[in-house]
């Protein structure tokens, strides 16, 4: 009866402790889960990269300039982006932006000079240090002194000749060109690209050393100084030739 009864005990002390581990073994799962849920909502935002920025190195004063700024985040997060424009204006935090987007934030200077740009990232949670400073140069820019005109070194009373020249600009604009004959003062031409050669016809009226020059202007009037002048004779005509001025073409 003894060893009967210390079955029975033993069965229920087994189920017991078996019912026990069972629980533990439950609430283990239950705190890992929960610890994985945490650790899942906690997962690590990493910030966006240092914007990269692309400006103008020349700019007109008054003219709309474009600051390009891109800048790439590890999560796939929106960014937005902030310029300091160097002359005491800011742009604001703008976007937001898909990550990796180049994205263009435009200004107007309203002085002249070398302006130091700079600009920010940031996504929701982050924030980026300074982009590397680009500088842009404000000015007055207006075309170059035009090349010495090119033409006959001789030429007779009333014989249409040609000429030719071409002046550049700072900022790639289309320039207009006006040829001082010696004689005469041409009109202005049509606005052609900067360095273009810029072909014209022209019949002296009178004879001697007449020196060619020429200058340009852009389509905000800013006029260049007269070029080098180019010399040329203009001779009378022999006796019996006649004498034809056409008009500049």
């Amino acid at each position: 009866m003894m060893r009967g009864f210390s079955g029975q005990v033993g069965r229920g002390i087994d189920k017991a402790f078996s019912g026990a581990r069972l629980g533990a073994v439950r609430t283990c799962w239950a705190i890992a889960t929960a610890c994985l849920i945490v650790l899942v909502g906690c997962s690590k935002n990493y910030p966006p990269l240092v914007p990269s920025l692309l400006v103008p190195t020349m700019v007109q004063r008054g003219d709309s300039v474009r600051a390009w700024v891109s800048s790439y985040d590890k999560d796939g997060d929106s960014i937005y982006f902030f310029i300091e424009w160097g002359d005491g204006t800011e742009s604001g935090w703008v976007g937001p932006v898909p990550s990796a987007t180049d994205y263009a934030i435009a200004h107007v200077y309203s002085d002249t000079g070398v302006f130091a740009v700079l600009a920010k990232a940031k996504d929701l949670t982050h924030e980026t240090g300074w982009s590397d400073t680009s500088f842009i140069h404000v000015g007055e820019f207006g075309p170059f002194t035009p090349h010495r005109p090119s033409g006959p070194d001789s030429v007779v009373v009333g014989d249409s000749v040609t000429y030719f020249t071409a002046a550049g600009h700072p900022l790639l604009s289309k320039v207009s060109l006006q040829f001082d004959w010696g004689d005469t003062l041409s009109d202005w031409s049509e606005f052609i690209p900067a360095d273009q050669f810029y072909y014209v016809r022209h019949a002296f009226a009178r004879a001697g050393t007449l020196l060619v020059r020429a200058r340009a202007k852009d389509s905000l009037e800013h006029i260049s100084d007269w070029s080098k002048p180019e010399s040329v004779l203009v001779e009378a005509p022999k006796a019996n030739d006649e004498v034809r001025i056409p008009n500049d073409e």
